[in-house]
């Protein structure tokens, strides 16, 4: 990791790292564990992604999660618990805005979907129904949810 974060330098970028879930990852599940990583790392274009679907298997508290990552978290990927149309499931979605806000997170907050039609894709994820009648609603109605959550 450090000699990844090296070369990222000489091109001034930044690499990002995602705690994914225990059905995917034994290794990194929380913000807590990704932090205590990218300290044994020690480089500061070392940093975070977190992951909305990730997090409502493994964090305990949304707000505490994106606190603990604090100016580590660089880019944020949304979709609900069930990976369909954020604002339709079960995340705490207020939690999650207030942790940013009080992180004074700037960056991008991106909805990450699935279809069944990308077959390769959807194996991987375990995605075996469509989530919207199709992925131009499902961009619609998530920027609208977004739109309504993380801007008021």
């Amino acid at each position: 990791m450090r000699a990844l974060a090296e070369i990222a330098r000489k091109y001034n970028l930044e690499i990002a790292l995602e705690p994914l879930n225990r059905f995917e990852s034994d290794l990194i599940n929380t913000a807590e564990d990704m932090v205590s990583l990218l300290n044994d790392i020690d480089e500061d274009n070392m940093k975070i992604i977190l992951d909305s679907f990730h997090m409502t298997i493994e964090e305990q508290d949304f707000r505490k999660a994106i606190q603990t990552a604090g100016d580590k978290l660089i880019h944020i990927q949304v979709s609900e618990n069930h990976r369909g149309i954020p604002g339709t499931g079960l995340t705490p979605w207020n939690e999650f805005a207030k942790g940013l806000a009080e992180v004074n997170y700037s960056g991008s907050i991106v909805i990450e979907s699935f279809t069944p039609e990308n077959i390769e894709l959807a194996a991987a994820v375990n995605i075996w129904k469509k989530l919207a009648p199709s992925q131009d609603e499902f961009a619609r109605k998530g920027l609208e949810f977004l739109k309504h959550t993380f801007n008021d």
